[in-house]
């Protein structure tokens, strides 16, 4: 029997992801856009969620960003899984071996989430957070997540869904990406350059449970001339992580 959303809970929520994929304050005009309500009804959304921390209003503006509180229901989730703790201390080792930033991730639908990101000690910063969201076919570490899936399950992802580019660079044809993932199934590892971000390029691995489904993935990010003759080193650095989290998960019934 299907159960349909609170409508009311169901706003908020969608207020709330409106506000945290904007990376910067938004008013409350471009709120009542996005939610097509009338403005009474949210403004007393608006203000129940800050109120409770949920939401921040920029002082003497009406501008709003992400409360406290998601911070700490966001990770209330990390904490709850052993295995992300673990993986916290291996992705932060993988940053300090490559002197690169890296990143820890899992699929969402057809996006990268960030759990953790460390960041290079190199001059160059690399523009992700932890909780952003961004498409996996765009992605190395995205592409090491969907090499998880046949063929056909990545068809039924992509159904009726544009590959958007980001980048000149962006696949956006679904059989080349699906041509990238058959190789990332056999070698474990993956690669883009300049398809997410300008100047970037990462390599990736996806990380398998005993199952071998998988779940989570690693990545190295840098600057495009900088990589040119370390990838073969950065590629032996993910293999060891993934080789270690790999054997965690053995113990765990993840």
């Amino acid at each position: 029997m299907d159960v349909k959303n609170h409508r009311i809970l169901q706003h908020s929520l969608e207020i709330l992801e409106f506000v945290a994929k904007s990376s910067r304050p938004v008013t409350f005009k471009e709120i009542c856009d996005v939610t097509d309500l009338p403005k009474s009804t949210v403004h007393n959304l608006v203000l129940t969620l800050s109120n409770l921390d949920f939401l921040t209003k920029k002082p003497n503006y009406s501008e709003y960003s992400i409360g406290l509180k998601c911070f700490e229901v966001g990770n209330s989730y990390l904490s709850s899984n052993p295995f992300y703790s673990m993986a916290k201390e291996t992705t932060a080792d993988v940053s300090d071996r490559s002197n690169e930033t890296a990143h820890f991730a899992i699929l969402n639908h057809t996006d990268v989430v960030y759990l953790y990101k460390y960041e290079s000690k190199q001059p160059l910063r690399i523009a992700s957070h932890v909780g952003k969201r961004i498409p996996a076919h765009a992605t190395a570490i995205g592409k090491a997540l969907l090499s998880g899936y046949s063929d056909e399950e990545i068809r039924g992802l992509y159904q009726n869904q544009e590959l958007i580019s980001l980048t000149p660079n962006t696949i956006t044809s679904l059989e080349m990406l699906l041509d990238q993932i058959r190789q990332i199934r056999i070698t474990q590892l993956a690669y883009e350059t300049e398809e997410s971000s300008p100047y970037i390029k990462c390599i990736a691995t996806p990380i398998w449970n005993r199952q071998h489904a998988t779940i989570a993935a690693l990545s190295i990010s840098m600057p495009v001339y900088r990589g040119e003759e370390n990838m073969d080193q950065m590629a032996g650095i993910l293999i060891d992580a993934k080789h270690q989290l790999e054997s965690i998960l053995t113990t765990l019934d993840i």
